[in-house]
């Protein structure tokens, strides 16, 4: 599939845009099944992490799940997933993102997330954006890409999109959900429209477009798929790092600052082992000179006990042989 130029038009006044089908029914079911490995730990990958879903404040962790937990609100991670990586990297997705950062420009994943509205779960998720200081970004990601891997829809709590609302930025620098009084303000219930999808049809989101989902309050799970896609030569402000490349190629090499506090950071670390190093030689030598101190201390006081004997056998002599004695001490 191309999108054409109406399609962006669309895309460009609403701040989504319906893509069609981008998984067939064998790919679904492999999807989820996946998905329920990864949830109980019958697959293992230190690079995936389930959590639980956290609402709070932005910026706040989610929570991390036990295994075997069926009642997950994510998994995150998936871009280093081998099942997960085909629909990570799908072509139309790296069309859109070409269309967005420019075609010469690398793509990475800020995130590759398996969303889980477990059946009749009371989990619901506020008008926020994505974007902001608290993800803590040289600048702002704006393609969230959505996959429906079970049918989404109001009852099942379905993503829910303020139309047109992304034109206006993000509403603080912070990003994340929307304070009452934003929502209040930004949110016009005419405007407010279900994204509804069949399982396998994808929808795309720019990043700054006002978005909310519902309480799943039907009889079965709802997950859906997220991707956050950005310039692959984003860096994060915290350390300095790219992202996992899904398309094209980045250097590498840290930008000069990062570069030289890693350089610096480096120097201090070995400025540091040499020292202990000294500390440690400069224990041994010590020990040594304990050592030698309390053999001289010894000497010292073998030597004064001889002289007290000599002394003793000096004041038993005769006058003339006592002279010639002191004469030979002193």
């Amino acid at each position: 599939m191309v999108l054409d130029e109406q399609q962006w038009q669309r895309f460009s006044l609403d701040g989504f845009l319906h893509l069609g089908r981008v998984l067939t029914g064998p790919e679904l079911d492999a999807l989820r099944e996946r998905a329920g490995d990864l949830a109980t730990g019958t697959v293992h990958n230190e690079q995936v992490v389930m959590a639980l879903e956290s609402v709070g404040a932005a910026g706040e962790p989610a929570a991390a799940a036990e295994p075997d937990s069926r009642g997950y609100r994510q998994i995150q991670g998936l871009e280093h997933d081998d099942v997960f990586l085909p629909l990570v990297a799908h072509p139309l997705f790296l069309e859109v993102c070409a269309r967005m950062y420019a075609p010469h420009a690398p793509i990475s994943v800020f995130s590759a997330t398996v969303l889980n509205k477990p059946a009749g779960q009371e989990t619901a998720l506020p008008w926020r954006q994505n974007g902001g200081t608290d993800w803590q970004l040289d600048r702002d990601p704006l393609v969230t890409i959505w996959v429906a891997l079970d049918d989404a829809t109001a009852a099942s709590g379905c993503v829910q999109a303020v139309r047109g609302s992304h034109r206006g930025g993000l509403l603080t620098a912070d990003g994340g959900p929307l304070s009452e009084q934003d929502a209040e303000l930004h949110c016009d219930p005419e405007l407010i429209v279900p994204l509804e999808l069949p399982s396998g049809h994808a929808v795309l989101l720019h990043s700054w477009l006002i978005h909310r989902s519902g309480v799943n309050e039907s009889a079965a799970p709802c997950r859906a798929f997220a991707g956050c896609y950005m310039d692959g030569r984003t860096i994060s402000v915290s350390t300095g790092k790219h992202f996992s490349i899904v398309a094209g190629t980045v250097d590498e090499a840290p930008y000069p600052y990062i570069g030289q506090l890693e350089r610096d950071h480096a120097a201090y670390t070995e400025s540091l082992r040499v020292a202990e190093e000294h500390a440690v030689s400069l224990e041994s030598e010590l020990a040594a000179l304990n050592e030698r101190c309390e053999l001289a201390e010894t000497n010292v006081r073998t030597l004064e006990a001889e002289l007290e004997r000599t002394h003793r056998a000096h004041n038993r002599l005769p006058g003339r042989a006592a002279n010639w004695l002191r004469s030979l001490l002193h």
